[in-house]
């Protein structure tokens, strides 16, 4: 199990409150394809994705995620920064692109 702290670095930044930082997840599941997640995201699973909109909140929610990176510096508005805060999940944006970060995070034993 890993939590969000141990991703965090120059290239991760968290964007919800440091409460969220404690968020854990087992694995990772990347799609841009939200019906994608919906059938093959496995419990604890973080989301790996470009889709910087409410509706990612509302599937990780259904899907009980706790961990939403987007990739690819997409930008990600206040007012999803704060449903997410609410909701108790966790957004870390990249720069990165979605291959980018499944590499990094097996490199460093993340995955």
């Amino acid at each position: 199990m890993c939590n969000v702290e141990m991703i965090l670095n120059d290239n991760y930044i968290c964007l919800t409150n440091d409460q969220s930082k404690k968020n854990q997840f087992h694995g990772v599941y990347a799609t841009d394809l939200l019906s994608s997640a919906i059938k093959h995201v496995k419990h604890q699973e973080a989301l790996i994705t470009l889709i910087a909109s409410q509706t990612t909140i509302s599937l990780a929610m259904m899907l009980d995620i706790h961990v939403i990176v987007i990739v690819d510096d997409q930008e990600v508005d206040q007012k999803l920064i704060d449903r997410a805060d609410k909701e108790e999940i966790a957004l870390i944006k990249t720069k990165l692109l979605t291959h980018e970060v499944i590499i990094d995070f097996y490199q460093r034993g993340i995955i």
